[in-house]
């Protein structure tokens, strides 16, 4: 099963006025804020992915947390071996990892 199958996420496109856009949706319920993942792009998600490589390898927090633009109005922090996002879920690391990695592949 995929991580976004297990955390009940769609990944569509959508085009308007000519252009595409790549979202995220998640059923109601603890997994809605995953939704967030429809504002990462390929840069920003290879730098979470980077971060949280570095936090599953050496099993430590290497900063408290991702910060970007596209998800300043969350908080998305790093407390080994999981993330908490915004207060509301903590999902183990390599759970987000292969979440954003499916992300990922899906907008490439």
């Amino acid at each position: 099963m995929s991580q976004k199958d297990k955390y009940q996420l769609t990944f569509y496109s959508k085009i308007v006025n000519g252009r595409k856009y790549n979202l995220c949706q998640s059923s109601p319920g603890d997994y809605a804020v995953l939704s967030f993942l429809g504002s990462i792009d390929k840069i920003d998600g290879e730098a979470l992915i980077y971060d949280l490589d570095a936090c599953i390898s050496r099993h430590i927090n290497v900063s408290d947390g991702y910060l970007s633009d596209p998800v300043e109005y969350m908080t998305i922090g790093y407390e080994y071996p999981n993330v908490n996002i915004n207060d509301v879920l903590s999902i183990p690391m390599s759970d987000l990892k292969e979440l954003l990695q499916e992300w990922l592949a899906y907008i490439d």
